[in-house]
């Protein structure tokens, strides 16, 4: 491997250089303080709507220390080769392939959300290429709470909803509930909104598929084996800490940090907190219980996170209506109601479908709701949080509740 030693964030906004592999083609960057470097590369790897620009801090940061890569696999980031036939597992391999090409010693993957996954699934795959893995907004996706909400997405995508789209996803990676404590600025919501909002035809359709990579994708077969570190933001909903503290509990030799005041963009909203561990870790320094921004998990706490992720309370007015696109509307009463979700009981029929519902409550406006599961408890339901009004409406409603959270199980 070549390294460039003339970074500067300006240069991330250049075009990248291509390794082709059969019909397959991967963009990456790849800088160091020496041209040649024997030691071991960071391998920085994004999430959706990302792209190298968004790495400019961590990569001035960790140069110091470590070669770095950044590496945009076909449909990510930068890289507008569609690749529809392609699985997760796949692509993981494709990272294999692209250390062996080059030469490259074992890697220190970064897997930042849709990252994570791939960067988990590499080092499980291929345990003699990953030296150190650190992973952020686990996406394995088993929760079916996050499975449901990702179907939506896709299926406003596919009705041409853009904007409903947008107001969801935004939701999922930004908690309205926490923004005095994650200290997001109106000005950076407004702008990702925007982003999301304007994403171009192939940049829907290549998140239409890296989503549905994502829902294929059957868990892990093994975990990985390297020394792992897995960061969780305390506030992140999408991809929850118990989530985060689970992943790491199942791998051989892995940690666990809540990052304080963040949700699933913690790297991005805390980036002192995140940085101050990267180096240690990525240099095999011993890390504090407890640093600037940060908590390390006991090990015996990694299967003990509450799972409840939000307040559930009763609602001041607990008579309802469910409705239904087709015309069906019925009485419920509102059991449990929560911003993310909540649950329903009534004599209501066997839900046909998780589409075209509407909760509709005396003092709020018609929220849009994916049933869940029903069983015995009642209708257990999560609001897809498409309509930008409803939803502001209903967060209002939890905006002062900083009560401590009920035990029972998450949606």
């Amino acid at each position: 491997m070549h390294y460039r030693t003339d970074y500067c964030a300006a240069r991330l906004n250049e075009a990248p250089q291509v390794l082709h592999l059969g019909e397959l083609h991967l963009h990456y960057q790849a800088y160091a303080c020496r041209s040649h470097d024997p030691r071991p590369p960071v391998l920085l790897l994004g999430g959706a709507f990302q792209s190298f620009r968004s790495f400019a801090n961590e990569v001035s940061e960790l140069l110091g220390e470590h070669p770095v890569i950044l590496l945009d696999l076909p449909s990510q980031g930068s890289n507008l080769q569609l690749v529809p036939h392609v699985s997760l597992e796949q692509l993981a391999d494709l990272i294999a392939a692209f250390a062996i090409e080059l030469n490259l010693p074992p890697l220190m993957p970064i897997g930042l959300s849709y990252g994570s996954a791939l960067a988990a699934l590499f080092a499980a795959r291929h345990p003699e290429r990953c030296a150190r893995l650190l992973l952020a907004g686990i996406t394995a996706f088993g929760r079916p709470g996050a499975r449901l909400l990702l179907q939506e997405g896709l299926a406003l995508l596919a009705e041409g909803r853009s904007e409903a789209f947008a107001h969801g996803a935004l939701t999922s990676l930004l908690n309205p509930l926490r923004q005095e404590q994650i200290g997001v600025a109106p000005v950076f919501r407004k702008a990702l909104l925007r982003q999301i909002q304007r994403l171009s035809a192939t940049d829907i359709e290549r998140y239409q598929q890296n989503s549905q990579r994502l829902l294929n994708f059957r868990g892990f077969n093994r975990h990985p084996s390297c020394p792992t570190l897995v960061l969780a933001g305390e506030y992140d909903h999408f991809t929850q800490p118990w989530e985060h503290a689970h992943f790491a509990a199942a791998c051989d030799q892995a940690s666990c940090a809540l990052i304080h005041n963040a949700d699933h963009l913690a790297q991005f909203e805390q980036r002192q907190a995140c940085a101050s561990l990267y180096n240690p870790f990525l240099c095999g320094e011993p890390l504090p219980m407890r640093s600037t921004g940060s908590s390390l998990l006991a090990h015996n706490q990694l299967l003990q996170l509450e799972k409840r992720h939000e307040t559930r309370l009763p609602p001041s007015q607990r008579h309802a209506r469910l409705q239904h696109a087709d015309g069906g509307e019925w009485p419920v009463e509102v059991n449990q109601l929560g911003f993310f979700g909540g649950l329903l009981r009534g004599d209501l029929p066997q839900m046909l479908g998780t589409r075209g519902w509407q909760l509709l409550c005396r003092d709020l406006p018609a929220q849009p709701v994916l049933p869940l599961r029903q069983d015995s408890q009642g209708l257990a339901f999560v609001f897809s949080h498409s309509e930008q009004q409803a939803s502001q409406a209903l967060a209002a409603q939890f905006q002062p509740q900083q009560r401590p959270l009920p035990t029972a199980a998450c949606a």
